[in-house]
């Protein structure tokens, strides 16, 4: 079997189960397995498939139609031109997260040494690291409740920062001192009625990540409250 025979059967495979993305997902998971670039895995489409790269490809697109995403098949999920670890411990970073760590650049780029910026809900810690590596001088901390998440956050800053931030286990920003000139957060903001359906359906990611309380804004607005004591004049 070559290589576009692979991608071909498998796009089949994933659009009769209804995966949304078949032809980006079995792409992606075929470079995974052959343990190449994306690009360079392309190149080689009239190419032989070795064996072991199709067993390994054949497990992943089993975990995908079992509803596993792939992000939690390769562990790994591109933020920032970063690659950060995921897992089932932690929300997979969503691309328009992105926009909270332009925002939160702007702000603080460009004002006096020294800015103190808080990452609440961090997860993976994608939006704190991303900050750390965008502005050396800032001092970034982060907080979650989750332990499990912070496990994750540890190891994201070891890989990506060579060092950890400084962070705690906190419900939103309770256990956290400030003051700070920023601070970010992407709580979660589903209602607690559409978590249920999708966990009920197979979905993955932690409740814990997802369950924005009845009307899916109750943690907006706690945090809301919190962040106000916590933030110096001008600070955002």
């Amino acid at each position: 079997m070559t290589i576009r025979d692979a991608l071909v059967e498998a796009y089949a495979t994933l659009g009769r189960a209804g995966v949304e993305t078949p032809v980006l997902d079995a792409t992606v998971l075929l470079a995974e397995a052959m343990e190449l670039p994306k690009e360079r895995m392309l190149a080689r489409l009239p190419e032989e498939l070795p064996a072991p790269d199709r067993e390994r490809f054949g497990g992943f697109l089993e975990l995908r139609l079992r509803g596993l995403p792939v992000s939690y098949i390769r562990r790994k999920k591109e933020f920032w031109g970063l690659e950060f670890a995921v897992d089932e411990r932690v929300l997979v970073p969503r691309p328009d997260t992105e926009i909270l760590v332009e925002s939160a650049v702007a702000f603080l780029r460009g004002r006096p040494p020294r800015q103190r910026m808080h990452d609440a809900c961090t997860g993976t810690g994608c939006v704190a690291v991303a900050c750390a590596r965008s502005l050396p001088d800032l001092e970034v901390s982060a907080s979650d409740l989750s332990p499990e998440a912070l496990e994750v956050f540890r190891l994201n800053c070891r890989r990506l920062l060579g060092r950890e931030l400084d962070h705690c286990r906190s419900d939103l920003l309770e256990a956290v001192a400030g003051p700070f000139d920023a601070i970010t957060a992407k709580p979660p903001y589903l209602t607690a009625e559409e978590v249920a359906q999708m966990r009920g359906a197979g979905w993955p990611e932690p409740a814990m990540a997802l369950d924005g309380g009845a009307d899916g804004m109750s943690l907006s607005r706690r945090l809301v409250g919190q962040a106000a004591a916590r933030l110096r004049g001008g600070g955002g």
